[in-house]
């Protein structure tokens, strides 16, 4: 979870590693030698490079679908909230009003408090305060029309969707890739582009070209898999431009 100038030096320093590496396995053990054994690294760097790509594709794509769902838990979690504000029309007095008055503060705490909050991998529990309070007023609501009756329980619906939105949201802050699976990432990238580095080649400059682009290829992989598995955190990061956008819809229709 680094920022973009962080993962770029990451990367850069990574690449030029690479590069010493097989500089300083030139000078001490000559090209012509390792071209002996070209014939059998060869195809078992194949075999080792095969196997990495498909387990760090695999990882990339997992972790990618975990943000995009972040993504889509947020939008439904700020749209359910903005559902409460409109059906909040057709409750009672005065707890019409108290429910959409609510409602935007909950969308204003989530984008002012929790969302840094989350940035900082802290607990905020500001939204839940106004969600119960919610509740608090929603059963002091008493109906005397068949609209009051049905506005009561779409209201309830919206909020449970809320709730599990907003649980959602609490679970994907926290998650993170196991570190098993870290660990295999990191050697298996180790190992691959250590075994390119081994490999003789008389074109020096294309050995050095093939060993960076291999090496910035993993790194990168390595280090956009990290940002994504943390979807509220790092270079990137799901924004709350859901919340704000309902803020701003609930804004331009005043509390009646």
């Amino acid at each position: 979870m680094l920022s973009y100038t962080e993962n770029s030096l990451l990367i850069c320093s990574s690449v030029a590693a690479s590069l010493l590496l097989v500089s300083l396995l030139n000078r001490i053990w000559p090209i012509t030698n390792r071209k002996v054994i070209n014939e059998v690294t060869a195809w078992q760097l194949g075999v080792l490079g095969t196997t990495y790509g498909v387990i760090l594709g695999f990882m990339l794509y997992t972790v990618w679908e975990g943000f995009r769902a972040a993504q889509i838990d947020a939008n439904l979690e700020a749209t359910s909230m903005l559902n409460v504000y409109r059906l909040a029309d057709g409750l009672p007095s005065p707890q019409n009003n108290q429910i959409q008055v609510l409602a935007q503060r909950y969308e204003r705490v989530v984008v002012d408090e929790e969302w840094p909050a989350m940035q900082r991998m802290s607990d905020d529990r500001a939204a839940g305060v106004v969600v119960e309070e919610m509740w608090r007023v929603l059963a002091k609501a008493e109906p005397t029309t068949t609209l009051a009756t049905n506005t009561i329980d779409h209201i309830q619906y919206a909020m449970a969707n809320l709730a599990e939105r907003k649980n959602m949201r609490d679970l994907q802050r926290s998650s993170e890739v196991p570190r098993l699976l870290w660990l295999l990432l990191l050697i298996g990238g180790a190992a691959t582009i250590v075994s390119s580095c081994l490999l003789g080649n008389d074109k020096k400059w294309l050995h050095y070209c093939q060993v960076a682009a291999l090496t910035f290829v993993i790194v990168t992989a390595l280090a956009a898999i990290a940002d994504l598995a943390r979807p509220y955190q790092g270079a990137v990061a799901v924004e709350p431009s859901a919340f704000t956008h309902a803020l701003k819809l609930m804004n331009d229709r005043p509390v009646r």
